[in-house]
């Protein structure tokens, strides 16, 4: 067995927001929520423009999420997501060229993207604004789903979402089976699909805790359960009592971390070595296997 140096320093975005499992958006005109912001137990902050925006207040909306981006202290060393509008609604260019403008490091969850050339619109608008921002970008339509592999490979993009509801509607099928969990008749490929290709491309992945009967949280953590099986890094919460569930369910256990640090240490002793092949307990440790390891030890 060998590898490269190369092989074992680069980061993917996968890797450089492993620590973010918890996201919980905040409205920023609602003083009883936002108060909450240095507290609430959760790794990423995110600030939406888009679906909590009414179309009478998305200019006020707007001007706020910069004010409050001007203080990043506030956020405690949280990531920053900040919601956009699509490009193709009024407000989606002002909002990418205010955003382009803030120095603070913040990622641009941008929504219903369906195109790779659609990316590179977006991209040019920040670029001619002040500065490019990552792109966590949201998977909600059919098209998006057909285009799904270009637009993962796009240079800009770190992250995908699933946005379940938004597809089953674009779709026009139930995004809820009779047991009031997501339907996999509904979603079950486009889940798959998205999980697959973020792994492929090195990105993080997130899904949500909504669902119709939110309050049951036993219902709930059987939900967040699906993201974590099928390979998705994080989780946005509907409700702060949401948060809790997500970081205990989407973060490693304590044995499957003891488990990676071994990997670790014992792939790493055999490179070192330049031995041809690492064993742990009798069982051949790959390079995919520390790679998967070393993800566990972030996450954790």
């Amino acid at each position: 067995m060998s590898t490269t140096s190369t092989d074992l320093t680069a980061r993917t975005p996968r890797q450089e927001y492993a620590s973010m499992i918890s996201l919980i958006e905040v409205p920023v005109l609602n003083e009883k929520y936002w108060s909450k912001v240095p507290e609430v137990a959760a790794d990423g902050i995110m600030l939406d423009l888009e679906d909590s925006a009414t179309p009478e207040n998305k200019e006020r909306v707007r001007e706020r999420v910069i004010e409050v981006l001007a203080d990043i202290d506030y956020f405690g060393g949280r990531r920053i997501i900040v919601r956009s509008n699509n490009i193709g609604s009024p407000w989606g260019r002002a909002d990418l060229e205010a955003l382009a403008a803030v120095d603070a490091d913040i990622v641009i969850s941008y929504p219903k993207v369906e195109t790779v050339e659609e990316l590179d619109e977006v991209v040019a608008i920040m670029r001619g604004a002040g500065r490019v921002h990552p792109l966590h970008v949201m998977i909600e339509t059919a098209r998006a789903l057909i285009e799904l592999d270009r637009i993962a490979a796009h240079p800009a993009v770190v992250g995908l979402h699933f946005g379940y509801v938004d597809l089953a509607a674009d779709i026009g099928s139930r995004p809820f089976d009779a047991d009031g969990m997501l339907s996999s008749l509904t979603s079950g490929y486009a889940r798959a699909k998205i999980a697959t290709a973020a792994a492929a491309y090195g990105l993080w992945a997130t899904g949500g805790s909504l669902i119709p009967e939110y309050k049951d949280l036993e219902k709930v953590r059987a939900f967040i359960q699906t993201w974590s099986d099928l390979g998705f890094t994080a989780c946005i919460a509907v409700s702060p009592a949401h948060l809790p569930i997500i970081n205990e369910v989407m973060r490693p256990s304590a044995a499957e971390v003891d488990r990676a640090r071994q990997v670790c240490d014992v792939y790493e002793e055999t490179v070192a070595r330049g031995e041809p092949a690492a064993v742990l307990n009798g069982r051949v440790i790959t390079l995919p296997d520390y790679r998967v390891a070393r993800l566990v030890l972030e996450r954790a």
